[in-house]
């Protein structure tokens, strides 16, 4: 009995210590970041999808402040694209303080 309780609890542990590690702990952008980012996107977004997506952009800025898009995830593949499309290289005018090359991510809902 005792070694099925240690077992257990090794078994919880390793879990446990497993989604530590596969925790995302890329820092959030800013609100202000956020607003810019939507604005270069558009209010009108072409997607043949009927329904919300929700569209994770990762991307970190350069020594000119432009963004350089590293990954766009959502369902719609035409969608990530387009979206890394309208945002790569674009100059931003909003200044992060914060470490050069920090990747950055950012979730962005698109309504249909």
């Amino acid at each position: 009995m005792k070694s099925l309780f240690n077992s257990l609890l090794i078994t919880v542990v390793l879990f446990l210590s497993v989604g530590t590690f596969a925790n995302d702990n890329l820092p959030k952008a800013t609100s202000v970041l956020h607003s810019e980012i939507v604005e270069l996107i558009g209010k009108r977004v072409p997607m043949e999808s009927k329904e919300n997506l929700l569209v994770r952009v990762s991307f970190v800025l350069n020594n000119q402040n432009e963004l350089v898009i590293l990954d766009v995830i959502s369902k719609d593949d035409d969608l990530n694209s387009y979206i890394k499309n309208k945002l790569n290289y674009k100059k931003l005018s909003t200044k992060i303080e914060g470490k050069n090359q920090e990747i950055y991510t950012l979730p962005i809902k698109v309504n249909q």
